[in-house]
């Protein structure tokens, strides 16, 4: 499943990335890279808070789509 229509609060494991270049690069300097653990914290209008690494990061739902994850 991709990272946008995950639930809410479960443990997910990031399977594949669908980006390339620079926006991946900077995805990956935030740590969202394969095999890192994530967690849907909240979501707003589209818009998806994502606990990753002891952090929030917020990300929108057109980059949501391109993360694939599965549960932990």
């Amino acid at each position: 499943m991709n990272l946008s229509i995950a639930p809410l609060g479960v443990a997910l494991k990031i399977l594949k990335i669908k980006i390339e270049g620079d926006q991946k690069k900077q995805l990956a300097n935030m740590g969202f890279v394969v095999d890192a653990n994530v967690t849907v914290v909240a979501e707003n209008a589209g818009n998806l808070i994502i606990n990753i690494k002891d952090s929030r990061v917020a990300i929108g739902p057109d980059l949501a789509k391109k993360i694939m994850v599965s549960p932990v």
